[in-house]
């Protein structure tokens, strides 16, 4: 009895602790949750004008949440594990991990920390898919055709798949390119979980969120619609013209026929919800800008500011990401470069944003001086 009442009294004083810890956290990243709140407002507009469910700004992401969170700490938690053992090499490396668990990882300030910012990526993440698939219905894919003369222009007359082709078109290289770009969406939910529960740098946490739902909204909402196309691989079904990408998806089935494309496959499930118009995870056509550079080169970012190491390999993972996009037929490559350079535009931007509102705190009278 004695040994309940005790446990009973510390989860108490915990939920007590992290009740408390909650305001402060949401002080913390109040210019963040105030843009997703304005932003939720307007997906709720855009969806009732063009009959999507309003519902799935909150429970469009909701099971997939659920399904990850648990695998993402795992991961981190594991990591932080290998840390020890391979780097930190202490007598007794499980005791170590266990000790931190119970005093650094899993502490009420670490989760009120984290607590705002997965709640309201949750909602960010239902409005964003909402106001993408909405896009259709909101404007016309009328770029495609010149964007694929520009893609040409840029790089000497050729396509620039034509250009990788001699360098990635054979199947097993098709394959791994396609296994990593597939990763993206999973890797993305790894690092913005890691940056959620980091309590190491508090501006670089705010600004990769603040810079994240930017880039979502101005490159994969604004531009996205003033700029609507669909991208190669639909390029004869939205333009009705002669198809130049035959040729890629010709090959891009044969490799299939031998190593199973997943990016097909997904190609398929993202025409099928458009011609029927209907609101799934993952659905909505829009080619420019790439958002999977866009964000490939934030995750590039925020870990060159983390460990550099960690910052060259996703460079590489950016890269490839880049070709891939080509490669897969997903992207005309000023797709990806539009993505890649607006990412590090807002990346500058927010940061000069985040240096003024520290100075401006620190010029700022306190009680001792006024």
């Amino acid at each position: 009895m004695l040994l309940l009442a005790n446990g009973q009294a510390k989860a108490q004083l915990f939920l007590f602790e992290l009740v408390a810890a909650i305001p402060v956290a949401i002080r913390h990243v109040a210019p963040l949750l105030a843009i997703i709140v304005i932003y939720w407002i307007v997906g709720l507009a855009i969806a009732y004008s063009v009959g999507l469910p309003m519902d799935a700004t909150v429970t469009g992401y909701l099971p997939t949440f659920l399904r990850l969170m648990p695998l993402m700490l795992g991961i981190l938690v594991v990591g932080r594990g290998f840390q020890i053992v391979a780097f930190e090499r202490p007598q007794r490396p499980l005791t170590q991990l266990l000790h931190e668990l119970r005093t650094t990882l899993v502490t009420p300030s670490r989760i009120a920390h984290a607590l705002p910012i997965l709640l309201g990526m949750l909602v960010f993440g239902g409005t964003f898919t909402v106001v993408k698939t909405s896009i259709p219905l909101l404007t016309s894919y009328s770029w495609d055709v010149t964007f694929e003369q520009w893609d040409r222009w840029l790089h000497g007359g050729l396509a620039p798949w034509q250009i990788l082709h001699p360098l990635v078109g054979q199947a097993p290289v098709t394959k791994a390119i396609d296994e990593i770009y597939r990763s993206w969406f999973y890797l993305l939910s790894l690092i913005w979980v890691w940056q959620a529960f980091s309590q190491r740098d508090n501006r670089l946490r705010l600004r990769f969120f603040l810079t994240m739902i930017l880039g979502w909204i101005i490159l994969g909402n604004v531009a996205a619609t003033l700029l609507a196309s669909a991208g190669p691989v639909y390029y004869g079904r939205i333009s009705g013209l002669s198809d130049p990408f035959l040729s890629l998806t010709a090959y891009l089935s044969d490799a299939d026929r031998t190593y199973s494309i997943r990016a097909l496959v997904a190609q398929r499930y993202v025409w099928d919800n458009f011609v029927m118009r209907e609101f799934a995870l993952g659905t909505g056509i829009s080619a420019m800008p790439s958002m999977h550079v866009a964000i490939a080169t934030l995750l590039a970012l925020v870990c060159w500011h983390t460990k550099r190491w960690i910052g060259v390999l996703m460079t590489i993972y950016a890269t490839t990401i880049m070709i891939g996009s080509v490669h897969l037929g997903w992207h005309y490559a000023i797709d990806g470069y539009f993505g890649a350079l607006g990412t590090m535009v807002i990346w500058w931007a927010v940061g000069c944003f985040l240096d003024r509102q520290a100075q401006s705190t620190l010029r700022r009278p306190t009680a001792e001086t006024v």
